[in-house]
């Protein structure tokens, strides 16, 4: 199995289509699929459904992804081991956070860490939870921050360490029409900004108001960035469902206590294996917990 045959198995097995997989490798479609035709003829085996719709994954192809995004994430590792041996780049260190940590941890935690480690190049990069236990078995990621809300079930992966949690807040701005609420009735007309693209979100609260006995609020916009969530709602004058540190950082942000039951975040690390002791990834760790935003 051939390093560029691995790149495309798993851009096809992430991405789904042919299309995606190209896009992705920057090549044709038709030079993708005569890389997963090589690699299916070598093991004798089909990898991938042809369907109208996608190339999913076969029974073969799912025993091996696991296996192929190891493969992959050592080979990039060795790469990067022995380049820095060679002197060729300093080295490197690469962080995935689900929106809401970026905004609650980002900035503190990387300037900290680039005026504690200036030799180190930290790459960082926003996903939601779903894509980065892929991200960091195929070597993409050496550690990430995910932030799980309790109205979401995690499923079957693991959740790493529990760095710590924050309460959930109904926010709207000071100035707004909304700021006089007391009510979740009051709340019913008004427009919704949602920032989890699962729907988890906006579940819950289409239920706290069934609980209510209320029709669910009906307007709605889904914005899957937590800071430009803040904005659109002080813009438009909405109602956000946010972590109260992040909202609570701006003077024009009015709280509703308004929910029966307080959703939290709770933020855990995700190691790369192969990480698990590596002493940049301990110091990352360290300088995470260090900046923990206080109760």
């Amino acid at each position: 199995m051939k390093y560029h045959q691995i790149q495309a198995f798993l851009a096809l097995a992430e991405g789904g289509s042919l299309v995606k997989a190209a896009i992705r490798l920057n090549k044709t479609t038709t030079a993708v699929s005569k890389t997963i035709r090589e690699l299916e003829e070598s093991f004798e085996v089909s990898l991938f459904q042809r369907t109208p719709y996608g190339m999913p994954l076969t029974a073969a192809g799912r025993i091996l992804l696991p296996r192929a995004q190891s493969i992959l994430a050592e080979m990039v590792r060795a790469d990067e081991e022995l380049r820095a041996h060679r002197g060729l780049h300093h080295e490197r260190l690469r962080v995935g956070l689900t929106p809401a940590v970026s905004v609650l941890l980002g900035p503190k935690v990387i300037e900290r860490f680039v005026s504690k480690m200036p030799h180190v190049r930290i790459e960082v990069f926003e996903y939601q939870r779903e894509q980065m236990s892929h991200r960091l078995d195929d070597g993409s990621l050496d550690i990430a921050l995910c932030g799980i809300p309790s109205f979401m079930s995690w499923g079957a992966d693991p959740v790493g360490e529990l760095l710590f949690s924050a309460e959930f807040s109904l926010a709207v701005c000071r100035d707004g029409t909304l700021a006089q609420a007391r009510s979740l009735e009051d709340l019913q007309g008004a427009l919704w900004v949602y920032t989890d693209p699962s729907g988890a979100q906006e579940n819950f609260i289409a239920q706290a108001f069934l609980d209510a006995d209320l029709q669910p609020p009906s307007r709605a916009i889904l914005c899957t960035a937590s800071g430009l969530g803040v904005a659109l709602a002080l813009q438009t004058d909405a109602v956000l469902l946010a972590v109260r540190h992040i909202v609570e950082s701006s003077s024009r942000v009015t709280i509703l206590p308004l929910l029966p039951n307080t959703p939290t975040l709770s933020v855990h690390s995700l190691v790369r294996q192969s990480e698990s002791s590596s002493p940049l990834v301990d110091t990352f760790l360290q300088i995470v917990r260090e900046s923990l935003p206080e109760d």
